[in-house]
This record gives C-alpha cells, structure tokens and sequence, in this order.
C-alpha cells in the first residue's frame, strides 16, 4: 500500500487489549527514520498516508458488518 515510504517487508501486530493493530515498516524512509518501536513522528506521517489509501471490501464482508 506504500510502496514509496516501505521498501522492505511489513509486519503487523495485533494489540487485542485496545483492538488495534500496530506495524512496522522495515527499510522505510530510505534508513532515516528511529529505529525505535515507540509510536514517533515518522508512523504518523505513515498512517495519514495509509488512511489516504482507497481499499477494496468484498460484498460478502460488508454484509456481515
């Protein structure tokens, strides 16, 4: 979905307690970005850009919602 921020894999976590998901986006921002894993200015800059993202839903889930 961000091919131009990601260049490296992705990897999701489920955060069950609060039903949120957290990622991290290996090789992102060209080696720039901290490599902490604390919530910073770069995953923000991350999330508007996915929230900017248009994704397809199957019928058959949005039926079920």
């Amino acid at each position: 979905m961000l091919p131009g921020i990601a260049r490296g894999p992705v990897e999701r976590f489920e955060v069950p307690n609060i039903l949120a998901l957290n990622f991290i986006l290996h090789d992102s921002l060209g080696g720039g970005g901290t490599a902490s894993l604390l919530t910073d200015a770069q995953g923000k800059t991350h999330a508007q850009a996915l929230l900017r993202c248009t994704v397809d839903v199957p019928d058959a889930l949005l039926a079920g919602l």
